[in-house]
């Protein structure tokens, strides 16, 4: 099943919250609904925050995704992912990872602000490109860094106009996207709205209880 054109255009928007491959410290992050459904009723959807309910306004352009589990090893050189992060000395540190299928490469292509909690008082940024092949003269361009627990895998997004290095550890939440419509919105699933609350253009949809890790 393909993505519809609709669901396809919204997505590129709403995940592009900053301009392709623009860099972190450029603009403040879009504020994101994160929570559980606890309502839902014609166009207006009921989300059950940590800062308590929130409306949710669903237009007739938006768009809807699944999100799935996936694993480390769906992270390939060539494939596109997202990666909200934690600049730093050294590699990023992945707080999640996206896979995303062929028909959505390139999509919020860049490196920009995200405002996903990184804990200790950290910004975090969220990093759209393609996995690049590892270097025959570098273990630490997209290739697997076994460290002492044997647990960590390092990747190098490229984009248009930069990279950036991302350590990926085995407790980093990792899920890909699939298609998905406003009936898989219940009571009960995890979602996250982009943008906020009016007339959302894209509504994330944990499935089978999976949460949203972006």
């Amino acid at each position: 099943m393909r993505f519809r054109i609709v669901a396809f255009a919204a997505l590129i928007v709403a995940l592009g919250a900053s301009s392709p491959a623009t860099r972190a410290a450029d603009a403040p992050p879009q504020h994101h609904v994160r929570g559980t459904v606890s309502a839902i009723k014609g166009n207006t959807l009921t989300v059950a925050t940590a800062g308590g309910p929130v409306v949710v306004t669903l237009g007739a352009k938006t768009g809807y995704a699944g999100v799935v589990p996936a694993a480390a090893s769906d992270i390939t050189p060539g494939t596109f992912i997202g990666a909200a992060n934690v600049p730093g000395n050294g590699p990023a540190r992945a707080l999640e990872v996206v896979v995303f299928p062929k028909a959505l490469a390139g999509t919020g292509e860049g490196d920009y602000a995200w405002d996903l909690p990184a804990g200790g008082g950290h910004m975090s940024a969220m990093t759209n490109g393609t996995v690049a092949a590892p270097k025959m003269s570098s273990m630490t361009n997209a290739t697997v860094s076994h460290v002492a627990n044997g647990a960590t895998k390092t990747v190098t997004l490229s984009y248009k106009g930069g990279s950036k290095v991302i350590s990926i550890s085995d407790n980093t939440p990792i899920v890909r996207f699939v298609p998905a419509t406003k009936a898989t919105l219940v009571p009960g699933a995890h979602v996250v709205t982009f943008p906020p609350n009016s007339a959302a253009s894209f509504v994330v949809i944990g499935e089978k209880g999976v949460v949203p890790p972006m």
